[in-house]
């Protein structure tokens, strides 16, 4: 018997030492956990897995089993060692090799001439390469033996596989590697390093392509009448095919973010800072095609906006990682949430670790630049928040212009006289007389087409704002300075000065309404000098049409500036610093600092996001003030290079004071707290703190690059099923576009949606204000793995539709976020609508179904894994659905 170390004791490093112990060799299983090396010790395995905890007792019973703190522990003396560590997926749909490379490096030192290093993760294809270069020895071998086990019934795939695969470029290692093996009855197949590597991904790939194709055949059956166990029945026996995996059920699934991350979308001509909640919403909302989010690669010119395969959403319960930086930048996600990370060097190099992983280390990059969108949207239209206002169109007063004017004399006829007359004599109507005559203010293009006001108020707002320069620098005062007032119906927008040294400001805002027409009143207060627009119409649009916010702690950059152009966003960048900006001397001069400060996350947000499309990386600072209730973010511009960027943030004599100051530095100092590369600023880590969480949690798909810009301009990237992901990738390098696998992730989603609908249907067409009974939650049966779980993604759909959701599950126990886990599956069914089957649980099918009928409100089963017996259960009077049975 050999002399075998293992690894890493994850699922498949813990199932592999546990079953080459049965085998008969001798195996030492490492892990970096003190405490779960206790544990193990113990006999007590972290998972749930069927025969596993039974394995585990008999190798350590035996002496053939144990496990140690650290790689070289183990590896000193083997014969074989095993590499079965994490390969997190990179930021283009890469394998990590970050956690391989740093094992290899490990055990490169103590390992014993001619002993056999196995890659056992699952790698990409060169890894074998890879690990030779870490170890850096010559007198040792290393091979690809990849696993194939299934969640809840590894024990049985390791005793029984379907094949051993070995790849490696020595025939003598891979017959010595295949000797460990001995007494297993499996084909054994020895091939070169490199098909070893793309077997394991393609398979992978293949099954999920079959479980899609299954489901899209079963929406198939439902529509036209047929039954899908007899279509799979007679496809499955054609050899070719076979019926493995031929079984129609919910998809799979995955997500990462804390909901309260941003990232910038743009659907069509619009782009929007959201939350990946909101995100989430409108996806659900407007549809899913069309998307796209502000995303970055390391070799691009900058970030930009790359179509969106799919947006996530899963119940979690757990600890979140709360990631922080150099720079004040912080996020929020899961601790196995990837992160692109550079090594701190001038031109860094690119890598992946998880975010439990970060350390003092590790560089993350803030995207900076903005992608030109070749339009802008050049002109802002108040009619259309109109419904947002409260107003009817028979409320509303329109002034006409010379064109529109016009456009009256042609269509007047149509107005009863004495009305033509009052119309065409004073230039004004009501709106819906003017749609009467057939005319659009939308479809009309003049500067001074019309003004709109109330038939209750005096103020008129013309029908289109120019979106100039002017415009974004008093759009910047208002985030600065200004509110939106309510006193009874009547609304005002109110930019507040204080009462002595910013009259230039005053009378900045005053001419420039007054010149579009509006009427703008001055008010002196005890401590303020305000601008008042009293118009419920402006209001609303500067509410509900550039969502601006209407106080200090909902402010927000408009939406509509990340289409405008470099100029305008720095108009509305001076605005700001104008309104509420500052900067000072450092400890007396020369070094100069600009700082803001603001109440609001989403403001403070997209200024960090505004800073660095203009190649600044701004620091935040949050805390509280004396008094205050909630945090005050500071964001704050240092270094002569980047201050040279921002010319015209201030005044002109200011900005003079502003360069003698800085030009009289002996010498520029590099910052300390990034460093620039080409496309982005890097920023070290800093501390990672974890917290309790219960809540839904979010990640989008990016095909082209894998990333996403989050919060304050910090990348991060995808978090999905990394095999099919991963083909996908390797096609591309190779100058082939895999569309087939895209589809596979597209149908996928697609049967969460269909499995919520059938629900709904059932339970009367909606299940708004019902109770719904979910058996299972798990990825599958035999596992108590939650990840992934089409389960959940269905859950989720049903309680955003305003569904209870009852659910129970063998191995759940507890709380999770959306629900409500019951101790049996009786409980969960008492009062249910609607019973709807997510994991294909054996146990379920020999249930009292009568007394399931007894306890739920109306007897109804959406059976998403055709587990049960259609026939049985319509005779004990449940209306059944399954999947792609008519």
């Amino acid at each position: 018997m050999s002399v075998v170390a293992v690894i890493g004791t994850g699922y498949v490093g813990l199932t592999t030492g546990a079953y080459l112990a049965h085998l008969g060799h001798n195996v030492t299983c490492a892990d970096l956990d003190p405490g779960k090396i206790e544990r193990l010790t113990r006999g007590e395995i972290p998972i749930v897995e069927a025969g596993l905890e039974e394995l585990v007792r008999e190798g350590l019973d035996r002496g053939r089993l144990s496990f140690v703190l650290g790689a070289p522990r183990a590896a000193a003396g083997a014969e074989f060692v095993f590499l079965c560590v994490p390969t997190p997926q990179g930021a283009d749909g890469s394998a990590d090799m970050s956690y391989i490379q740093a094992a290899a490096r490990e055990v490169g030192p103590v390992l014993d001439a001619e002993a056999v290093v196995i890659n056992k993760s699952t790698v990409p294809v060169g890894s074998t390469r890879v690990v030779e270069g870490a170890l850096g020895r010559t007198d040792v071998f290393v091979v690809s033996n990849p696993e194939f086990l299934r969640e809840g019934s590894a024990v049985h795939d390791c005793l029984h596989p379907d094949r051993i695969v070995i790849g490696s470029d020595d025939q003598a290692a891979a017959i010595r590697v295949a000797g460990l093996f001995e007494g297993i009855a499996a084909p054994l197949i020895v091939t070169d390093p490199a098909s070893a590597e793309t077997i394991k991904y393609a398979s992978n790939a293949f099954l999920a392509t079959k479980i899609s194709f299954v489901n899209a055949v079963a929406n198939l059956c439902e529509a036209v009448g047929a039954d899908v166990r007899e279509v799979i029945l007679g496809i499955g026996y054609d050899k070719r095919i076979g019926f493995e995996f031929l079984k129609p059920g919910p998809g799979w699934g995955g997500s990462c973010f804390h909901p309260e991350e941003t990232v910038l979308a743009r659907r069509g001509h619009e782009v929007r800072h959201l939350t990946f909640a909101t995100l989430f919403d409108e996806v659900e909302r407007l549809g899913a095609e069309g998307w796209e989010v502000l995303s970055w690669s390391p070799g691009g010119v900058g970030p930009e906006f790359r179509s969106v395969a799919a947006v996530t959403c899963r119940p979690f319960r757990g600890e979140l990682l709360e990631v922080r930086t150099k720079m004040g930048r912080r996020l929020t996600v899961t601790p196995d949430h990837p992160f692109v990370t550079g090594d701190g060097a001038p031109h860094p190099t690119t890598t992946v670790k998880l975010a439990a992983d970060l350390g003092v280390d590790d560089w993350l990059p803030i995207a900076e630049g903005f992608p030109d969108l070749g339009w802008e949207q050049s002109t802002g239209m108040p009619l259309g928040t109109l419904d947002a206002a409260g107003l009817s169109p028979d409320q509303v007063i329109v002034r006409c212009g010379p064109v529109l004017r016009a456009e009256l004399a042609r269509a007047g006829d149509q107005l009863p006289p004495n009305r033509r007359r009052d119309v065409l004599r004073c230039g004004a109507l009501r709106l819906s007389e003017l749609a009467e005559l057939g005319l659009d203010l939308n479809d009309l293009d003049a500067p001074d087409l019309a003004w709109v006001g109330t038939t209750t108020n005096g103020t008129y707002v013309p029908t289109q704002i120019p979106m100039d320069s002017r415009f974004w620098w008093i759009t910047g005062l208002y985030l600065a300075e200004g509110s939106i007032s309510c006193d009874g119906q009547r609304r005002r927008v109110t930019w507040h000065f204080a009462p002595h040294g910013e009259e230039h400001l005053v009378e900045a805002v005053r001419s420039y309404w007054e010149g579009l027409g509006v009427k703008a009143s001055v008010y002196r207060r005890t401590t303020s000098l305000d601008v008042s627009v009293s118009s419920r119409i402006l209001a609303a649009w500067f509410d509900h049409g550039l969502r601006a916010g209407v106080n200090c702690y909902d402010k927000r950059v408009p939406d509509a500036v990340w289409t405008a152009g470099s100029g305008d966003r720095v108009a509305l960048l001076r605005g700001l610093w104008d309104g509420d900006g500052s900067w000072s001397p450092v400890a007396g001069g020369p070094s100069v600092v600009f700082e803001y400060g603001t109440v609001s996350r989403s403001l403070a947000d997209g200024m960090l996001r505004l800073l660095a499309a203009e190649g600044i990386t701004a620091r935040l600072k949050v805390g509280r003030t004396a008094k205050s209730t909630v945090d005050t973010y500071w964001l704050v511009v240092s270094g002569a290079e980047q201050l040279d960027r921002l010319p015209s943030l201030f005044p002109a004599e200011e900005s003079a004071r502003i360069r003698e100051s800085v030009g009289r530095q002996a010498k520029r100092i590099a910052p300390t707290g990034y460093r620039r590369a080409k496309n982005a600023s890097w920023v070290r880590v800093v501390s990672s703190t974890r917290r309790p969480y219960q809540g839904p949690v979010y990640s989008v798909e990016v095909p082209a690059t894998g990333t996403v810009v989050a919060t304050g301009g910090l990348t991060a990237h995808n978090c999905f099923p990394k095999d099919t992901r991963a083909v996908i990738k390797i096609a591309e390098d190779a100058g082939y576009d895999f569309n087939l696998l895209r589809g596979v992730i597209s149908v996928n989603h697609e049967q969460h949606e269909r499995v919520a609908a059938k629900v709904a249907r059932l339970a009367g067409g909606s299940v708004d204000g019902q109770v719904v009974a979910a058996w299972g939650l798990t990825f599958k049966a035999r596992t108590d793995d939650l990840r992934d779980s089409p389960s959940l993604e269905i859950i989720r759909r049903l309680t955003d539709q305003g569904a209870t959701v009852q659910a129970y599950d063998p191995t759940v126990r507890g709380e999770l976020p959306g629900m409500k886990v019951m101790p049996d599956p009786y409980a969960a069914c008492e009062g249910a609508s609607v019973l709807t089957v997510l994991t294909e649980w054996d146990e379920l099918r020999w249930l009292d179904f009568r007394k399931v009928r007894e306890l739920m409100a109306r007897p109804a089963v959406v059976d998403a894994r055709n587990l049960l017996d259609p026939a049985a259960m319509r005779r004990w009077g449940f209306s059944y659905e399954g999947i792609g049975r008519s």
